[in-house]
C-alpha cells in the first residue's frame, strides 16, 4: 500500500468520523456545531476522492493492443451509426446541410482521438460526401418545384 492510498484512507475515515459527530451535534440541537462538523466532513471526503494516483494512470496510459482494437471497433461502430442516422433510416424528414456538417465535424473530432486508419476515415468521408450531394439534389428539386408552384 502506497503512502497516497494510506493518506486517502485516512481522509476518508476522518470524513466519516466527522460526519458522525455532525449528526450527533444536530441531534442535540447544536446547529452551529453540527454545521461546522459537517463542513469538515465534506472537506475531508472531497479531498479523499480528489487525489489521483499517478502510478495508476501511467499504467493505463501504456497502449495495450487489445484496448486499441476495442477502441478501434467501438469508434468504427459509432461512426457507422452516425452515418446511418443521416441516411433517412427511420427518419421522416431528410437531414439538412447544417445537420450533416455538424455531425461530420463532431465525428471527425471523435475519430481524431481514436485509433482509426486513414482508409476507414476516407470511407466515412465518402459517405458524408454522398449525403451532401443527395441533400443538395433534394434541396434543388424542392426549389425547382416551388418555382413551378408545385408543393411536395
Amino acid at each position: 500500500m502506497t503512502l497516497e492510498k494510506i493518506f486517502r484512507w485516512f481522509l476518508f475515515c476522518a470524513g466519516i468520523i466527522t460526519s458522525i459527530f455532525a449528526g450527533y451535534m444536530f441531534y442535540i440541537d447544536n446547529v452551529a456545531g453540527g454545521a461546522t462538523w459537517l463542513a469538515m466532513a465534506v472537506g475531508f471526503l472531497c479531498f479523499a476522492t480528489r487525489i489521483k494516483n499517478d502510478s495508476d494512470t501511467s499504467k493505463e496510459a501504456v497502449s495495450d493492443p487489445q484496448t486499441d482494437k476495442e477502441l478501434h471497433d467501438m469508434a468504427v461502430l459509432i461512426a457507422e451509426i452516425a452515418v446511418m442516422s443521416l441516411k433517412n433510416i427511420g427518419r421522416t424528414v431528410p437531414p439538412s446541410t447544417k445537420e450533416i456538417e455538424g455531425l461530420e465535424s463532431k465525428l471527425n473530432n471523435f475519430l481524431d482521438l481514436m485509433p482509426v486508419d486513414k482508409e476507414e476515415r476516407e470511407e466515412f468521408n465518402e459517405e458524408f460526401a454522398r449525403l451532401h450531394n443527395r441533400t443538395k439534389r433534394s434541396e434543388n428539386g424542392r426549389a425547382f418545384f416551388s418555382q413551378l408552384g408545385i408543393k411536395n
